[in-house]
């Protein structure tokens, strides 16, 4: 079964392009990743996927790899 879920949807970037990004760049967390307008920022669902790879450096899931976080206002 391929893995599918490679990217951010919305910035069409893949996760391995956001991976160089953050190598090359110093950035250490998704959220730096957000404020620098590279991902997220529209629906976010790539965010749990990002974090990912900043651990074990994964770049591609199967969907349901990661479980999302409730959003509590």
């Amino acid at each position: 079964m391929k893995k599918n879920v490679n990217k951010c949807v919305c910035h069409k970037r893949t996760f391995t392009e956001l991976k160089e990004i953050s190598e090359q760049n110093g950035y250490a967390t998704c959220n730096e990743l957000f404020a620098a307008g590279l991902c997220g920022g529209n629906c976010s669902m790539c965010k749990p996927y990002i974090e990912k790879t900043f651990v074990p450096g994964e770049t591609e899931f199967f969907p349901g790899d990661v479980y999302f976080k409730k959003k509590v206002n």
